[in-house]
């Protein structure tokens, strides 16, 4: 699912920085339901196709987390200015990213590994991303 955010043009900075921590609170919880279900898994030995996509979740889902936490530790160490630009940049990169996974993984849609390819794409760009603002950490 693709979730489209039409977004007005003449906000102000705190409405991006507003937005972005709302979609990483929902992300957690979203989350939140599944990590029982991820315990009981073996990711290091899955069993079967269900445990598969299961453990390919557990991974992106990992990601994202890791870079929520990237991000606030950076965006704490910005001034407001700042905020508001890395609050902006941070909302297209999750349409660049959403996109190019949906791109990448367009010929398997209808097809059984169709959730997992894209979770592997969304896990390797996030990855991508914490690096990047993995950096921007270091020269602050």
């Amino acid at each position: 699912m693709v979730m489209k955010i039409n977004l007005p043009k003449n906000r102000s900075p705190l409405w991006s920085i507003a937005l972005v921590t709302i979609l990483a609170t929902a992300s957690i919880f979203a989350r939140s339901g599944q990590s029982v279900i991820a315990q009981q898994i073996n990711c290091d030995r899955p069993q079967g196709d269900v445990e598969v996509r299961a453990c390919i979740r557990l991974r992106y889902e990992l990601a994202d987390q890791r870079l929520n936490e990237v991000y606030k530790q950076l965006i704490a160490k910005l001034s407001k200015e700042e905020k508001a630009l890395l609050a902006e940049a941070q909302l297209g990169w999750i349409k660049v990213r959403d996109n190019t996974c949906e791109f990448e993984v367009y010929q398997n849609r209808g097809g059984t590994g169709y959730r997992g390819f894209l979770n592997e794409c969304l896990e390797r760009i996030t990855k991508q991303r914490t690096a990047e603002l993995e950096q921007y950490l270091k020269e602050r």
